[in-house]
């Protein structure tokens, strides 16, 4: 981390030109102090408890721990659903305390979940989430701080690499943010920011093979937050037609509807195989990714608009969505044992999960 840090850095002083080098690197160098010193105290350690029965029927309890940050004065946490969702006891350790919380809820084909500290400590910040933040250009300067290992919150320093919604075969729900910054043992789930201090994202998954890693931009991480905070979930809506793709030559818009199910909204609304895909929702679509981005945006139970071409002729129809059906995660974690779970924390889930002494796992993130 200190290489690719050291090298990130040595190519921004160079991009600031000789003659002011040393002035230009004091000012990134104090912007990043800033930037730490601003939102460190919005940026908690996850800590979530799984009580698991062995076969010879005794219980032990697997610790799984990441990072999290304050959105609201509420007390309203983001963390990664791989460190929290399906837990038996899930709290934060904040400036040397430690707070239960009360899960809202998880999504685990993004990798996100949200949390409700109970009884908030009385001095912390929040890192607003903020709909008009754009998607940073690639090539800009980003920023993490996140909770490695035991250590306390630790700021580190990148660059925009790529927004895309792909990884060789495997389609993502929606587009990610990626960068260069690594999410290693306990980072998972920290806040990404611009140079600016805007949230543009967290991180939901490591790319070790390159040292990067992939984020959920704002608009799609409001997606998730405001269905589980009105649903108490993410409610992903499903149409029910499944989509192919035809040649470069065939022109810009080459999705087309190559299988449509009995009674799904597609079949009902008036959709047929053969239409070729324009937009979904307002959202133009060009290729197959295109078409799971579209449709996260679109609401369950909710009328959303499907643009198609037929014969040479562009039709509008108006699709009633229903939730999907359910799908494993895109997203896996990788647990790794990391050593001994502190005496504190042993005792408290003894205490209050009446089990033996918990087994350590990896603080890491998922993996796409």
């Amino acid at each position: 981390m200190v290489r690719r840090f050291s090298r990130v850095l040595a190519i921004a002083l160079c991009l600031l030109g000789a003659a002011p080098l040393w002035g230009g690197a004091l000012a990134l160098q104090q912007r990043m102090v800033d930037l730490y010193e601003e939102n460190a105290d919005a940026v908690v350690r996850v800590k979530a408890a799984f009580r698991e029965t062995r076969e010879d029927g005794s219980s032990h309890v697997t610790l799984r721990i990441g990072t999290g940050f304050f959105i609201a004065r509420d007390g309203l946490v983001l963390a990664n659903a791989s460190r929290a969702a399906g837990a038996d006891r899930v709290w934060i350790e904040f400036n040397g305390g430690t707070y239960a919380t009360e899960p809202l809820g998880h999504d685990r084909l993004t990798n996100l979940s949200l949390l409700r500290v109970l009884e908030p400590p009385k001095d912390f910040r929040i890192i607003p989430v903020d709909s008009g933040t754009p998607v940073p250009a690639i090539g800009s300067f980003v920023f993490s701080i996140a909770h490695s290992l035991d250590f306390d919150s630790s700021p580190n320093f990148g660059v925009m690499t790529g927004y895309e919604n792909r990884l060789g075969p495997q389609i993502f729900p929606t587009y990610y943010i990626r960068s260069t910054i690594s999410v290693d043992s306990g980072e998972g789930g920290c806040p990404i920011l611009d140079i600016n201090g805007r949230l543009v994202g967290v991180s939901i998954a490591s790319i070790p093979e390159i040292g990067s890693s992939y984020a959920l931009p704002v608009e799609a991480l409001i997606r998730v937050r405001d269905d589980i905070l009105n649903e108490g979930e993410m409610v992903h809506s499903w149409m029910g037609f499944e989509v192919s793709e035809r040649g470069p030559s065939e022109g810009l818009h080459r999705v087309f509807l190559s299988s449509i199910s009995e009674d799904t909204p597609a079949g009902d609304g008036g959709l047929l195989e053969g239409d070729i895909l324009l937009a979904i929702g307002g959202r133009e679509i060009f290729a197959l990714p295109d078409v799971p981005n579209a449709v996260f945006f679109t609401r369950a139970n909710q009328r959303t608009t499907v643009r198609v071409r037929r014969d040479g002729e562009e039709i509008e129809y108006s699709i009633r969505t229903i939730p999907r059906p359910e799908r494993d995660p895109l997203l896996i974690p990788r647990e790794e044992p990391v050593g001994e779970v502190s005496p504190e924390d042993a005792e408290m889930l003894r205490r209050e999960l009446g089990t033996n002494a918990p087994e350590a796992t990896t603080p890491g993130s998922a993996s796409p």
